[in-house]
This record gives structure tokens, sequence and C-alpha cells, in this order.
């Protein structure tokens, strides 16, 4: 009996898991061989799980990136609020903060990810210049909104570094797909042949777990079998349906 070769990353990773609570229970220590192929079963599995995790992790990025976004509108808006209205003394004032803003233009939230943080910071150190208190003490709320975009551009950066990480990470290691393939290997050209063969020469240490290793991969052949199925019928189903309309 051998694991499906269509058994997902996901199918592969929970017959990992399987077995290897069933090693812990079946302990045969003075047998190396085997305690050898637990011992590699355990490693593929656990980077099996690591890559399939990676793999699914949500990354706020974009999240993080539409929060600083709302951000350097409101700077924006906060500003043009103070600059039209009737010329006063704060009208100059918060004029002066304007031409800041127009040298960056508020469609630097368009710009790639790259860009747009090299013009946040570069605005953000222009703004923020103690020279220039005065002027954004005569705009209400600037400098907490200058706060805000400040916090949000490094929760972004952080975000950014974490993907940034990650990717590199994935490049470093084997896709959950070829290790799928190394553990499907490893249980049915190593474990269940051998398994196979000391359940008839010692039954009473290998016989048993020879036997939950056979109803294992029958329970996850049968459930791949019934996915499989269940993806054909909605595909005949659909073209069915596409010929009807035709």
């Amino acid at each position: 009996m051998k694991i499906n070769s269509n058994s997902s990353t996901k199918h592969c990773a929970e017959i990992g898991n399987k077995l290897i609570s069933l090693f812990q229970k079946y302990t045969i220590k003075e047998d190396h061989y085997y305690t050898d192929i637990f011992k590699k079963l355990l490693l593929i599995t656990n980077e099996l799980i690591d890559s399939i995790n990676r793999g699914g992790v949500h990354n706020d990025r974009k999240e993080k990136d539409a929060i600083r976004d709302a951000d350097v509108r409101a700077v924006f808006y906060e500003v043009m609020a103070r600059c039209n209205r009737r010329p006063d003394e704060n009208q100059k004032k918060a004029l002066r903060i304007k031409k800041i803003l127009d040298r960056f233009g508020i469609e630097i939230t368009e710009y790639t990810y790259i860009n747009e943080s090299a013009n946040i910071n570069a605005m953000l150190v222009d703004l923020t210049a103690p020279e220039l208190a005065e002027e954004r003490a005569s705009i209400p709320d600037l400098d907490k909104l200058l706060a805000n975009l400040q916090s949000s551009q490094s929760d972004f950066e952080l975000s950014n570094l974490e993907f940034i990480e990650n990717t590199v990470d994935r490049k470093k290691t084997k896709s959950a797909t070829a290790l799928a393939k190394d553990l499907r290997d490893l249980i049915n050209n190593e474990l269940s042949v051998y398994l196979q063969s000391m359940a008839k020469a010692k039954p009473s240490q290998y016989k048993e777990f020879a036997g939950l290793l056979t109803t294992i991969i029958e329970d996850n052949n049968k459930s791949v079998a019934d996915h499989l199925a269940a993806v054909k019928r909605k595909k005949e189903q659909i073209q069915a349906q596409t010929i009807q309309k035709e």
C-alpha cells in the first residue's frame, strides 16, 4: 500500500504527524534502521509543516500601506483646509507648509512601495524641521497627524522587512511540494516496505504498527479519491451548464 501521488502537501503533513505519534508509541530502540527512518521522517515532516506555514502566513503589508496612505491624505487635507481660509497670519504660515507638501504631492500614495517610503521619509524630515515649529503650530492637530504618519510609516517598513525576509527564506529552502514528495517516497519506499517485511519476521513487535500504517494510507487515499471525484463532478457540471447556455 502506497500513498497516492495526488495527495496534497497538507495530506502528507497529516500522515507524517500521525506516524510520528505512532513511532513514539511503538519504540524499538534496538532496531537502528527503524530508528533512522523515524529520524528522517521527523525531520522531513517538520520541514514540510514549516514550509506550509510560511506559504500560508498572512503578510499585512497591504493593510499597513492603506493605513499610511490615509495618514498622508490626512496631513494634506488638514493643511489645505487651513490654507483655504481668509488671509491672515496663520494662513501665511500654513502656506509655507503647503509649499513643502507641493514638492511631494498627494500622489505619492500611488507610488511603488519603495518609492512611496522614500518620499514619505523625506517629507517627514522636511515637515518636522525645528525651524517650522511655529508654522506647524498654526495648523490644528498637524503635529499629531505627522506623528501618526511617522508611526504608520514605521509599521509599514517593519511589515515590508518581514515580507522580504520570508521571501528570502522560502528561496533558501525546499518547496512544500518537493518536501511532500520526499516524505511520500520515504514512507512508500522505505518505511512501508520495511514494516511489512518485519511484521512477518517479528509480528509481536512490528505487526500492529504495520497494520496501522496501512490503515492511515488507505484512509488518506480514500480522502484523496473522494476529493478528485468531487472536483471532476463539479467540472462536468460547469461544462454541461456551458453547453446548455450555448
